[in-house]
């Protein structure tokens, strides 16, 4: 049998140090965070923070679980990254939403290929939080 890692968000002690003193919570809390041992809002938080501010380094690559499929009716592109997280592009009007659990969290305006790349990165990150 073939054992799966677990996933894991690394940071050095200063930035746990940090994200107890930005979330008031203890050194138990972060670690259940990082290690995705809990899934509250607070952890997700914690683990967003970790990985977009503190230098984080998760021990997985998200975008391995990216999926890309077209609808040409309605002329969008989305892309799923995980269970939680979906990139839905127009091919007409350029807009990008990225979505999380079905609610919006961003939403840009006629965006071009790079913007677009740095929106998947972001996406990634969020991803990584749930």
């Amino acid at each position: 049998m073939k054992k799966t890692m677990k996933k894991r968000i690394f940071v050095e002690e200063k930035a746990k140090a940090k994200l107890r003193e930005i979330f008031n919570c203890s050194n138990v809390q972060v670690w259940k965070a990082l290690t995705y041992e809990s899934n509250s809002q607070m952890a997700r938080k914690i683990r967003y923070v970790a990985l977009t501010q503190l230098g984080g380094t998760p021990n997985w690559d998200i975008m391995r679980q990216l999926e890309t499929t077209h609808n040409e009716v309605d002329k969008t592109m989305e892309q799923t990254i995980g269970e939680h997280v979906k990139i839905v592009a127009s091919k007409r009007t350029g807009d990008v939403m990225v979505y999380a659990d079905g609610k919006v969290q961003e939403h840009h305006v006629n965006v071009d290929i790079p913007t677009f790349m740095q929106i998947q990165q972001s996406a990634g990150l969020l991803a990584m939080s749930y």
